[in-house]
């Protein structure tokens, strides 16, 4: 059961970020902030043609996603994932965060994306031992087809979890999208008051979860018995 409620925690991260990202597009000049792919080609392309007026608006887009994963790092420590505190606090900080855009200025309000999108994405978030990306679909989309293409072959082996779990950030991202675009649409910045509700919502539904799971590194084995071979170890 934990396991089911950790990946509708994940799904509904995973349906924010599309949102935010989404509303980034529409709403604040097409810039992208789940992912950076496309801004360092941009970075490039400003540089050939010497705009560097704009080179400075996409580099700092990305020092701020950058700046969110160092934070996010600094915050869990290590790549294992374990129900640690500190996941529900970066939740908790993105949800305050999150209200600040109502507001911001757009440019300010983009750079502010960013680094939120950092935080989350600096979270090593897996489930069944395959890693959950929350806030980029390229990573997914490959993971997907290479399932697919494992199966084509014929391996018997791969897990079917690991088709699953990229198949649903998929469309869990999309879904956030539409919805996201469509609030926007119908209230404007005030989707940024609901967006943060749910995502400290979500940070306190985590540690809710934390506090009543008996196996937090979901290793299917309980904490109590791991405790006790460690002593007797």
């Amino acid at each position: 059961m934990d396991k089911k409620k950790l990946l509708l925690w994940m799904c509904i991260l995973t349906m924010l970020a599309g949102s935010v990202n989404a509303i980034s597009i529409l709403g604040y000049g097409g810039t992208t902030v789940s992912h950076l792919t496309g801004l360092v080609s941009k970075m490039a392309i400003n540089i050939t043609e010497g705009d560097f007026k704009e080179l400075w608006d996409v580099v700092r887009i990305i020092l701020l996603f950058f700046l969110g994963a160092v934070v996010s790092g600094i915050i869990t420590g290590e790549r294992a994932f374990y129900l640690h505190k500190r996941y529900g606090v970066i939740i908790l900080i993105i949800g305050v965060l999150m209200i600040i855009p109502y507001f911001l200025e757009p440019r300010y309000s983009v750079l502010l994306f960013a680094f939120t999108m950092g935080l989350q994405n600096g979270m090593v978030v897996s489930f069944k031992g395959v890693v959950v990306r929350m806030t980029h679909m390229s990573g997914n989309i490959t993971d997907l087809g290479v399932y697919i293409g494992y199966k084509i072959r014929g391996n018997k082996n791969e897990n079917y979890v690991t088709g699953i779990i990229p198949l649903v950030a998929i469309l869990s991202f999309t879904m956030g999208g539409v919805i996201g675009v469509a609030l926007f649409v119908a209230i404007g910045n005030a989707v940024f008051f609901i967006t943060s509700a749910i995502y400290i919502i979500l940070g306190i539904f985590y540690f809710i979860l934390r506090y009543k799971s008996t196996d937090k590194d979901f290793n299917g084995i309980p904490d109590e018995l791991e405790q006790n071979e460690e002593i007797t170890e």
